[in-house]
């Protein structure tokens, strides 16, 4: 029933994998934010030195350096992952639906940018196709929804978003039957002021009221009031159809590094995200120790101060005047070990850093290397974007598919993303022997095509057909040499020293 009160918060409940989980993706999250994340949650991050003062610990909290290797990995990652375009096949009645697949301006190919980055960061995205309701007594035609407006989005949720979830057998077969999400709402206090409102949108599948032997997918969403702290359903509860019909599963897919299943896993990055803030306090020792070391500290011996409370100054426009021959003043200097071992120790883990993941951090080697030496060197991180890519290429062609069904659009649909991670162009001998095979028939221009494609020759947005087409359009090879020669004389050409016969 809506806005039914219940005496108790059931739909703030956490799966138990979620509340093991959510302290790494805050760990993920801020690191990958950058300095000013850290900063905010320093005391997390930096421990405070033994009877330090807030003042000093806020001073000593400042001076560090956060070098953030974790988002330049994520963010090199995301670029090799994305360096070709994605091949997408699908029904012509929803090739414009894929310029704003959310109905907020996000095309296709932004869409699945934010999804891998995510999936990169935490380890873990939801994507929900939605649609609007229509009463079950008012089915409209494919037409009739496209001139009202009504189409399919989209919708990407954060891992942190989706707290709960349940699955059960169905007629033998394990299926999602519950998800919650959670969600910020905007609501309007006065014409000028809003404020952000926590809502839970319970996604299952219950008894379908027109066919008690089948289930039917429904959506409700509930608030928690804050007088009776309890929750209240907002709205009645909604029953989305698909050609008239309800959904006999929940429209959403879940993301994950090498699965599309409701099994979370460890953020691919977290031994990175780890050893970056373990290089952050070694950053702020090592700058808290340049700072009391570096600075000049004068001191003065054999003097007792003739007025009480009197200062020294230093300066040009200050002298100091002692009675006393023998008292000496210069300045303290720091002549230990401790900060070289510290250099030393933020060199070894930028070094680790490298090794695990963040290959931006050191000198690309490959300008030396062979094209296999080369493969076997990324090898740790080719096996995550081929993973990554995979469950992307995966759960964007199953939301899609649903996406083209809800809108009416009949067709075959997928969606592949890029594997080839490195850009190794074809040297000149391959090139050279391709062109031979082709010439000799043992290849067809389509397979030398395809090669010069892989081997970066072509565009990969180029097709056989069009480049056939420019082929057949221009001048002949025979004619083209013949426009640039260059007619020489007798006596203008060179001289020989041999018989020419």
């Amino acid at each position: 029933m809506a806005n039914a009160t219940v005496n108790n918060k059931t739909v703030t409940t956490e799966h138990k994998d979620y509340t093991a989980m959510k302290e790494k993706w805050q760990r993920c999250r801020d690191v990958a934010a950058g300095q000013d994340a850290i900063r905010k949650n320093g005391l997390s991050y930096l421990p405070q030195l033994a009877d330090q003062t807030p003042e000093a610990y806020q001073a000593y909290l400042t001076r560090a350096a956060f070098f953030n290797a974790t988002w330049r990995t994520i963010s090199g990652l995301s670029g090799m992952l994305f360096r070709k375009p994605e091949i997408i096949e699908a029904p012509a009645g929803i090739k414009d639906y894929l310029e704003d697949v959310t109905m907020g301006g996000e095309p296709l190919h932004i869409f699945a940018q934010e999804v891998a980055r995510e999936c990169m960061t935490v380890g873990r995205c939801g994507l929900l196709v939605d649609f609007p309701v229509v009463d079950r007594d008012g089915i409209i035609t494919v037409a009739r929804a496209q001139a009202m407006g009504l189409r399919p989005t989209l919708q990407r949720y954060t891992a942190e978003s989706i707290i709960n979830w349940r699955t059960g057998a169905v007629n033998n077969i394990t299926k999602l039957l519950m998800v919650v999400l959670t969600e910020e709402a905007t609501v309007k206090i006065d014409e000028f002021a809003s404020e952000a409102q926590t809502q839970y949108r319970v996604l299952d599948l219950t008894q379908d009221p027109a066919d008690a032997t089948k289930l039917a997918y429904r959506v409700r969403l509930f608030k928690i009031d804050k007088a009776s702290d309890s929750q209240v359903q907002i709205g009645e509860d909604q029953i989305p159809l698909m050609n008239g019909q309800p959904l006999r599963e929940i429209p959403i897919a879940f993301l994950g590094v090498d699965c599309i299943t409701t099994d979370i896993q460890l953020p691919p990055l977290i031994d990175l995200v780890d050893l970056n803030i373990a290089h952050f306090r070694v950053s702020a020792d090592y700058e808290h120790g340049c700072h009391f070391t570096g600075l000049p500290t004068p001191y003065v011996c054999g003097y007792t101060p003739s007025i009480e409370g009197e200062k020294l100054y230093i300066g040009s426009a200050s002298a100091w005047v002692f009675q006393d021959a023998a008292t000496r003043v210069g300045y303290l200097e720091f002549g230990g070990g401790g900060l070289g071992a510290l250099e030393r120790n933020l060199d070894r883990k930028e070094a680790q850093m490298a090794a695990i993941g963040a290959r931006l951090l050191a000198a690309d080697k490959r300008l030396n290397e062979t094209a296999t030496t080369a493969a076997i060197h990324h090898g740790g991180e080719t096996s995550i974007l081929s993973a990554i890519a995979q469950v992307l290429s995966l759960g964007i062609t199953k939301t899609l598919t649903i996406f083209a069904e809800w809108a009416g659009a009949a067709g075959k649909v997928s969606y592949d993303i890029n594997r080839d991670f490195f850009p190794v162009p074809m040297d000149a001998p391959t090139l050279q022997a391709l062109v031979g095979a082709w010439q000799a028939g043992a290849i067809s221009s389509e397979v030398l095509f395809e090669n010069l494609q892989e081997g970066e020759i072509i565009s990969s947005t180029a097709t056989f057909e069009k480049e056939q087409a420019k082929i057949a359009n221009a001048p002949p090879i025979s004619s083209r040499m013949t426009t640039n020669k260059v007619a020489l004389t007798a006596d203008e050409l060179p001289a020989t020293s041999g018989t020419v016969s």
